[in-house]
């Protein structure tokens, strides 16, 4: 299959997912504009170091981006580290999805939100630890907490795939070239630029990716626009402290309003319907 096609699949996927249902996150990232300066303003080019010399990490050269290989390497990096990132999609104006992960060893926090552009909107944000998994779902202004039984190893597993999909679709409809390379907080990395997107009549095409000596992908961000409607996807993942993962605001809420014993099998949670909008 051609990577045009390829391409026309994603953004028809695209258009499903914005018509769906989905789970939550907060506001910040709600109003994040992706436009905004770019985090890797900040790093500097390495001297003396001429792209056409430089080593480029399995999957990646100067002219190409294996996604698999890239996925690979991204995944199990979400998965085992502790990490911090956040994702987020524009299809059409109004219609968003945004996505909030943080991750340690005990620990693990997984936050979307949907918006489908119309009234519908889709929440939820799971918190897990101690083997006990605690989420609160919400949908048009409407929430409820549930308690079950639950693995930070899922969770994980569950939420590198959501972050990853983000970064698969800026993949699939771009075509990066790299451009040089830079030292952030002591970290080589490697930038690339958008050349081109397989998209039919897309303009004002802006993007960037960077990838560590790790193979990881760092930051990805796609913006452009398609009959006048403006596409933004973009990608953040950086590396937290082990010391854990700080309890949400909500989990004092979401343990009274449940009845759950952990550990027992016969008990799948109980959920509560409430109105109180506690991040």
């Amino acid at each position: 299959m051609s990577r045009r096609i390829s391409a026309a699949i994603a953004v028809v996927f695209l258009l499903a997912l914005a018509g769906c249902g989905g789970v939550a996150f907060d506001d910040h990232a709600r109003t994040t504009d992706p436009s905004a300066t770019d985090p890797t303003s900040n790093a500097t080019a390495v001297p003396n170091e001429a792209l056409a010399d430089a080593e480029f990490p399995e999957g990646f050269s100067r002219s190409e981006i294996e996604i698999a290989t890239a996925r690979r390497q991204s995944i199990a990096f979400l998965r085992t580290e502790p990490v911090s990132g956040v994702a987020l999609e524009r299809f059409r104006p109004g219609a968003y999805a945004d996505y909030q992960y943080e991750a340690s060893a005990t620990r693990a926090r997984f936050r979307l939100d949907v918006h489908n552009g119309y009234a519908d909107v889709s929440q939820s944000d799971v918190y897990v630890e101690s083997n006990v998994r605690h989420s609160r779902s919400g949908r048009n202004g409407q929430a409820a907490f549930e308690a079950t039984n639950g693995s930070v190893d899922e969770t994980r597993f569950r939420a590198a795939d959501s972050m990853w999909a983000v970064v698969s679709r800026i993949l699939t409809i771009g075509e990066f070239r790299a451009v040089r390379v830079t030292e952030n907080a002591g970290e080589r990395r490697i930038r690339y630029a958008i050349t081109d997107v397989a998209v039919r009549n897309a303009t004002d095409v802006r993007g960037y990716l960077t990838v560590g000596e790790d193979g990881v992908v760092r930051e990805a961000q796609l913006l452009y626009d398609q009959g006048g409607e403006p596409k933004r996807f973009q990608y953040s993942v950086t590396s937290r402290s082990a010391s854990g993962v700080a309890p949400p605001a909500w989990l004092p809420a979401a343990r009274a309003n449940s009845r759950f014993e952990p550990g027992s099998e016969a008990n799948g949670g109980s959920t509560v319907d409430a109105t109180n909008d506690s991040r």
